[in-house]
């Protein structure tokens, strides 16, 4: 085998070993650089039967005193309500109670599927809004969320 060849075959090959992780990685639908992932305590249970609208549950604790929020100031509200037979409803509002823009996705795992939601920036005392129709088995299913914050 020629030395010319020889070399075009170990840089392409040294190319190729760059490029693996590249390849392998996944943003898992974020749209920003990460700085900060943290779980919100609001867990809902939803029980969705044969027929009918889903039934909603949840419960959260406060305690006085205790900070409020994730992330250093960021407050993540997650509500639901039912949207027809099969539907629910998620409502995902972020408040930044910090003085620092921030841009957001939030993690939503509903039963065993994992979902990003692109919040979008988030100016400094301020709040943003999105909601998401979900679309539920019959059964029971716990959604979760966690916040996902970048500059």
């Amino acid at each position: 085998m020629p030395a010319s060849l020889r070399s075009k075959i170990a840089l392409v090959v040294l190319l190729g070993a760059f490029l693996i992780p590249v390849g392998t990685s996944s943003l898992r639908g974020l749209t920003h650089i990460l700085t900060c992932s943290d779980p919100e305590e609001v867990p809902f249970t939803l029980v969705n039967p044969e027929q009918g609208d889903p039934v909603i549950a949840s419960s959260a604790t406060a305690t006085r005193g205790d900070p409020r929020g994730v992330c250093g100031g960021l407050v993540l509200d997650l509500g639901a309500q039912p949207a027809g037979p099969g539907k629910v409803a998620l409502d995902l509002t972020i408040a930044n109670e910090t003085n620092d823009d921030w841009h957001g996705t939030v993690k939503l795992k509903v039963g065993g599927t994992t979902v990003p939601v692109d919040i979008g920036a988030i100016k400094g005392k301020a709040s943003q809004v999105d909601t998401v129709e979900v679309r539920v088995k019959p059964g029971s299913l716990e959604v979760n969320a966690s916040l996902l914050v970048g500059p």
